[in-house]
């Protein structure tokens, strides 16, 4: 078909409207696929700084616990971190010295930089949620206690010291607890005979009772300057036992020491370890926040994409519409161009021959002209606007434009055959006239791609399997369109004709398709085969065609 050349034409100064449109949503798919790339790996850097913070604060509790060794190398560690932080107690308050990176000096402690610090450490939490540990510090207590004793405990040497071995009180040992060597070694050699007794509890000072014992038996209570027991021993009382009838026996026993047994108080001196709930503030490591900024980066893009693509799709459409108006003007002058030519030629013939028969032969001729520039004008004035239609036998439609070939085929120097088969077709709702061109349409295109001497034009009709359809086949043997054109042969502007404009095909799809509800399509075409294409138009219904 001569629509269907090799040589191909597409709208000037633009490539496909197709292939543009496929990058940019490759464009789109591309930046979103970055985007959502971006935030998985912020989200992976932030679980990242997390653990790094956790392992930090393990650090912290480390360093300030003071059970623990030396550990000032991890200190070190912890102050070369890049990461913004902020250590506070439960209430907010910053703890002195105890942040790093937020562009204040940790030696700083006037009110004004810990207004600073406060704000600073709400806007981390906005960012990061602090993490809670437990901070350790050591508290120093001095305390006096009162020790009973039951005899047979008053000969006995006895020693009274802390888990250190500092001592709060001894007698009967012929060492002076001055002599720290020399008392330590009687210190071991009253254990080895009789073991000593430990006692803790927590908040309390720890006590150990180094004392010799034969009959291993030493009733013996400790208490507070208030009074309240906190360590007893070989009394009928357990150890943890604090209810009403054991502190009963408990202070009875007291009674009985001060009556028969000794009594006497120490100064103790001791260290408790406090733990407090602090906050771990921090904020995100500068490359972090530079990361932060790529998904604005990335939208900012997008919109520019979508801005081009807007203007570029935009572009693509006024030059489609630019070459339908040519397109269309250059149809419009070649359906006037024959008609007016045929009148312009009777005028003259008539200006200069004074024949009798000539008026008799020339109106029939210049009516039919006529006729057909009335056809013209239809045609145009109902593609621009939506046609009426109305019941029609199709198969009318189709042997008026096959008669209308067959009558000028010859004339054009070619031995080409048009034949119809299609009897029995139902009515179509559709515009007579509109039909008219898209059939005449596909039949220029069918006689333009032939170039054999002999070629061969059908169009076979049938009604569909279920009849609410009539099927239009349009078959030619004519030399085919290449695979790469037969998607592209319905668009506007697209043509392979040397002196085409792209406009006979989109015609036919605009009136099969958007006029009378139907389709047009490229059934099967073969390079040097020939080409079918396959219109499909509804049926009426018998109250429709009523």
């Amino acid at each position: 078909m001569g629509e269907m050349n090799r040589k191909k034409k597409l709208i000037p100064g633009i490539t496909s409207g197709t292939v543009k449109a496929v990058i940019f949503i490759i464009l789109i798919g591309i930046a979103i696929v970055i985007w959502i790339y971006t935030q998985f790996i912020f989200n992976q850097v932030r679980e990242f700084q997390k653990s790094v913070v956790r392992t930090q604060i393990a650090i912290y509790v480390s360093v300030i616990d003071p059970t623990e060794p030396d550990t000032s190398n991890l200190f070190d560690y912890v102050r070369e971190s890049p990461i913004p932080r902020i250590i506070s107690d439960n209430d907010l308050n910053p703890i002195q010295g105890f942040w790093q990176n937020v562009g204040i000096s940790p030696d700083k402690s006037d009110e004004q930089t810990y207004r600073k610090l406060r704000t600073l450490l709400k806007k981390m939490d906005e960012i990061n949620p602090p993490e809670s540990f437990p901070l350790f510090r050591l508290e120093h207590h001095i305390d006096t206690l009162t020790v009973y004793e039951y005899p047979p405990s008053r000969n006995f040497p006895i020693a009274i010291t802390d888990s250190t071995g500092a001592v709060f009180y001894s007698r009967n040992i012929p060492v002076d607890s001055s002599n720290v060597p020399a008392f330590q070694y009687a210190l071991n050699k009253m254990d080895a005979y009789s073991p000593p007794m430990f006692f803790f509890r927590d908040k309390e000072p720890a006590l150990v009772f180094h004392g010799i014992n034969a009959q291993r038996i030493w009733p013996v209570l400790v208490t507070n300057q208030s009074g309240k027991p906190l360590y007893w021993n070989d009394i009928s009382v357990a150890h943890n036992d604090t209810t009403a009838a054991g502190n009963e026996k408990l202070e009875s026993f007291a009674v009985l020491a001060r009556e028969q047994g000794i009594t006497y108080d120490i100064v103790v001196n001791y260290d408790l370890v406090v733990t407090e709930t602090c906050l771990f503030h921090y904020g995100d490591v500068p490359f972090l926040s530079w990361i932060g900024w790529l998904p604005v980066i990335e939208f900012a893009v997008l919109l520019i994409l979508l801005w081009v693509g807007f203007i570029g799709f935009k572009n693509i459409t006024n030059a489609e519409q630019r070459s339908i108006w040519v397109g269309m003007a250059k149809e419009t002058a070649h359906q006037l161009g024959t008609p007016i030519s045929s009148l312009g030629g009777w005028l003259e013939l008539l200006r200069t021959e004074h024949e009798a028969g000539l008026i008799d032969q020339a109106v029939p001729e210049m009516e039919y002209d006529v006729e057909r520039l009335t056809r013209v004008a239809a045609r145009f004035s109902s593609i621009g606007s939506k046609p009426e239609l109305q019941p029609i036998e199709l198969s009318d439609v189709l042997d008026e434009v096959l008669d209308y070939f067959r009558a000028r085929v010859p004339r054009m120097g070619r031995s080409i055959s048009i034949e119809g088969h299609y009897s029995g077709l139902s009515r179509v709702m559709g515009n007579h006239e509109l039909l008219n061109w898209a059939f005449e349409n596909l039949i220029k295109n069918s006689l333009a791609s032939i170039d054999l001497p002999e070629g061969l034009i059908t169009v076979n009709g049938s009604m569909s399997k279920d009849f609410r359809h009539i099927i239009l086949d349009f078959i030619d043997n004519g030399k085919g369109i290449p695979y790469a054109d037969q998607k592209k042969i319905m668009k506007p502007g697209f043509t392979t004709k040397k002196r085409g404009w792209g406009l006979g095909l989109s015609l036919v799809k605009r009136i099969i398709d958007d006029y009378h509800n139907g389709k047009v399509f490229l059934t099967e075409s073969r390079p040097g085969a020939g080409t079918t294409f396959r219109v499909i138009i509804p049926a009426v219904s018998g109250k429709e065609s009523s």
